[in-house]
């Protein structure tokens, strides 16, 4: 057994951790995301004695699927079509880009559709948690997740169209740099004044702060849904504006190429 080469395969890899995203974040990142996020629920539930505690959570982690799925589906559906190299089957037809993300958009829409109504079903028999309690406010929470999801999938193809492959791993990463902020789990007093001031500028902090609103009294917090709206408006005007820049820019600098 030779040393040298043992050490080489350590050194490969050490270097293959600090210049590729997913090995970075899967050794250093994601850790401290998930302290921090766990470490904000134990806060909270130290210091509440609340039955309601479960149909918290159990509603924060249904919506959050629902972004999460949505946001990272969009840029791993493009993803696929590079992998597969249908990419230039779709360059090759009388599909436009605009008509590609929106195809993207939908069938992400119909996947979650489908994976909601299966959450629902398993929560209403497995713990007796029936969100659709909520009614036409569940209705609006979740059209706001979906913005929100869709305003991050377009930015994440944009990232793609822009640096190519090795941008790939962020699809499914950057959602999880939002989660702590987002208050999925745990109020907005919870976090820190730092972290509170930037998970205002969230759309989606406002949509779980809303569902435990509506949860614990019944009724539709409008504040919270329409600063989430305003929110999403900006964030999805800005999405769109930087996948048509960057989309003019690639086809100008003929860096396509590299995703094929």
């Amino acid at each position: 057994m030779n040393l040298n080469r043992i050490f080489a395969i350590i050194l490969r890899h050490i270097f293959l951790t600090m210049h590729q995203l997913e090995r970075f974040f899967d050794v250093i990142i994601s850790p401290v995301l998930v302290l921090v996020l766990w470490g904000f629920l134990a806060t909270y539930i130290q210091n509440i004695q609340s039955s309601q505690l479960a149909v918290f959570l159990l509603g924060g982690m249904i919506l959050w699927v629902i972004f999460e799925k949505v946001s990272t589906d969009i840029g791993v559906n493009f993803m696929f079509e590079v992998w597969d190299r249908n990419i230039i089957n779709i360059l090759a037809s009388p599909i436009t880009f605009a008509e590609l993300i929106s195809g993207l958009v939908v069938i992400s829409l119909i996947k979650i559709l489908v994976a909601f109504a299966s959450m629902l079903l398993m929560a209403a028999v497995f713990y007796h948690f029936q969100i659709t309690n909520l009614g036409f406010g569940l209705v609006l929470l979740v059209v706001n997740l979906f913005i929100f999801a869709a305003s991050f999938g377009i930015f994440n193809v944009s990232l793609i169209l822009r640096y190519g492959h090795s941008i790939g791993p962020l699809t499914w990463i950057l959602p999880f740099f939002v989660q702590p902020f987002a208050a999925v789990f745990y109020p907005l007093s919870i976090l820190p004044p730092l972290f509170q001031k930037i998970a205002f500028f969230i759309p989606i902090s406002h949509v779980f702060e809303g569902l435990r609103f509506a949860l614990s009294t019944g009724q539709f917090d409008y504040n919270n849904f329409w600063t989430a709206i305003i929110l999403n408006a900006i964030y999805l005007s800005a999405a769109l504006i930087f996948f048509s820049i960057t989309l003019k820019k690639v086809l100008r600098s003929g860096r396509l190429v590299k995703l094929i």
